[in-house]
């Protein structure tokens, strides 16, 4: 009897030792496998959904907590409490020993089910910036939310969180995101979905890019950087399945054309095309970077030393050096002159995924706890521009006219409906820069084109819709790199006066104007009442919440408005 205690206590107290341990797997380690496999992720996100677990933790301390994989069943958390050195402190954490870490009421808390809990007073929710000209944007992918940031190319700041938005199961682990050759579309490759999705400009899903045909695993599985050829071939890195440690290319229609290398390379994340040569860097081994002749043909290894580890993505800087993200211990921003001779490793920021060179001289590069900016002398941290979990490859877009990215919502009609949008000068009298057609309503973005307008340069926008009153914005944004995001639905004060009515948690264009006299009051009721007795339908004015009907809901708000009088608000 007392053998039989004794052994059920030892069992009970592996059991227990068992349940409040800390991971086996050390943080790099967790980190690399990771990196090298997110399935493991994928896999810990849905056990985290089963188990009601967040999946990401952003504390107001300055601590970031990921999932990334999982141990005896378990998720395994990656707890990163220096964002500029993720290595340094960095540890491995199961779900009981967060509440120790940090503070959940201090927290924005994400889960696998789309549910966002933001304890932090809006610190993680960065305020975008439109103020100065710059020539281009650049296009940032971000695998915990599975969408397409962008930035400024000039200086680095932060545009706008959603240029493309979260989109599955198009997008589960995206890794780097191009222009595509026609100027308009984006192309995104994914490591889960495994497929080169393509999204036109104003984030909307598009279709299959590559393979044309939709996922095919013999030809494409783990998919990292992708790169046009100067023939708008495309080539896609492959590190797993059927293709693994090739590079696969497909013509301009997205039609595969096989392998483009096949030996040489392990693990490929990147892909450079030099006016001469092609660089791909390498993941495993000893060959960081892997040169190839602008056929395919292998020339030589770039570089095998030891200076740096684990390749990510690369760019070639304008006097010949090359930069590589170098992800593992020792990491950061690495230089290499044209011939492959190691110069110098800028460690500033280390985890290194993406990198890029601002217009003012500075490194962009991402990790694990976000977006900075660095000193490209000496590495030194200027500032985190972005603080994010996930942020991966680093892309170019150039807008092709000044585009305006609008949301709006109507506080009747609830649909996508046409509407005007006028470009207006700042100053007084206002005058009109230019106008143009467009859609708008039930809060999804749409973006319209402005040709006569100039980058940096503050704007009025007026918003126009058949049976609302229109608005007017609140500020004078600017576009920079082509681009502005103004969204009136957050906050009243997005509308010149506040003249906007709060319905369903959004702010809303006011509706009863319609015959589009800037002010809702008697004409409109009238106007409303005798369509709706007429039993008048179709696409008109007086059909105010656009059900194709006039009829006494339409005659209703409208009557309300007018007791109120509601009318535009101009500067």
């Amino acid at each position: 009897m007392v053998r039989i205690t004794i052994f059920i206590c030892l069992i009970f107290t592996t059991f227990l030792s068992t349940l409040f341990a800390s991971p086996r797997i050390s943080f790099e380690q967790l980190m690399i496998n990771a990196e090298k496999d997110p399935q493991m992720t994928v896999e810990a996100r849905a056990k985290a959904l089963s188990l009601s677990f967040p999946i990401n933790i952003l504390s107001a301390d300055n601590i970031i907590i990921d999932i990334k994989a999982l141990e005896d069943g378990r998720p395994v958390y990656a707890v990163i409490t220096d964002f500029a050195n993720p290595y340094n402190g960095g540890y491995t954490a199961f779900y009981e020993e967060l509440s120790s870490v940090i503070s959940f009421s201090n927290s924005k808390v994400m889960y696998a089910d789309g549910r966002v809990i933001d304890n932090t007073q809006g610190k993680f929710s960065p305020t975008p910036t439109d103020s100065r000209a710059a020539v281009k944007v650049l296009i940032i992918t971000e695998s915990t939310t599975d969408r397409v940031y962008i930035f400024r190319a000039d200086n680095g700041d932060f545009i706008d969180t959603a240029f493309i938005p979260s989109t599955r199961p198009q997008l589960q682990t995206p890794k780097h995101a191009i222009q595509h050759y026609d100027g308009k579309s984006i192309l995104v490759s994914d490591q889960i979905s495994d497929v080169v999705q393509r999204f036109n400009k104003n984030g909307t899903y598009s279709g299959f890019y590559a393979p044309s045909g939709g996922v095919n695993n013999a030809i494409l599985d783990n998919i990292r950087g992708i790169r046009y050829r100067s023939n708008n071939n495309l080539l896609v890195t492959v590190g797993s399945g059927a293709s693994t440690n090739t590079i696969q290319q497909f013509d301009p229609s997205g039609a595969s054309l096989g392998s483009f290398i096949t030996g040489n390379v392990t693990s490929p994340f990147d892909i450079m095309i030099r006016a001469n040569d092609i660089l791909v860097s390498n993941f495993s081994g000893t060959q960081r970077v892997s040169k190839f002749d602008l056929n395919g043909v292998f020339i030589s290894s770039f570089y095998t030393g030891s200076n740096f580890s684990l390749s990510q993505q690369m760019y070639e800087i304008p006097n010949g050096n090359v930069a590589v993200a170098s992800f593992s211990t020792p990491s950061g921003i690495a230089i290499l002159d044209g011939n492959g001779v190691f110069q110098k490793l800028l460690t500033g920021i280390t985890g290194n995924r993406g990198v890029y060179l601002l217009g003012n001289g500075n490194f962009l590069t991402t990790n694990g706890a976000g977006a900075h900016e660095i000193d490209s002398s000496t590495g030194a941290l200027v500032r985190t521009v972005l603080a994010s979990t996930n942020f991966q490859y680093i892309g170019e877009y150039s807008m092709p006219e000044p585009t305006v990215k609008l949301t709006i919502k109507y506080e009747a009609c609830t649909i996508v409906d046409s509407i005007k949008v006028e470009l207006r000068n700042s100053v007084s009298p206002y005058g009109l820069i230019q106008s143009n057609p467009g859609l708008g309503g039930i809060s999804v973005p749409q973006m319209i084109e402005f040709s006569a307008a100039s980058n940096g340069v503050p704007y009025y926008l007026l918003v126009r819709q058949r049976g609302s009153i229109a608005v007017w914005s609140g500020s004078t944004p600017a576009f920079s790199g082509n681009y502005m995001n103004y969204n009136f639905t957050y906050t009243a004060a997005q509308a010149f006066g506040g003249n906007q009515v709060l319905t369903g948690g959004k702010w809303s264009l006011y509706t009863g104007d319609a015959n589009q006299d800037e002010i809702v009051d008697v004409s409109d009721v009238v106007a409303i009442y005798n369509d709706g007795v007429n039993f008048v339908g179709g696409y008109v004015p007086t059909d105010l919440n656009c059900d194709d009907f006039v009829d006494v809901s339409d005659l209703t708000v409208a009557y309300n408005n007018s007791i109120n009088s509601v009318s535009v608000i101009a500067p």
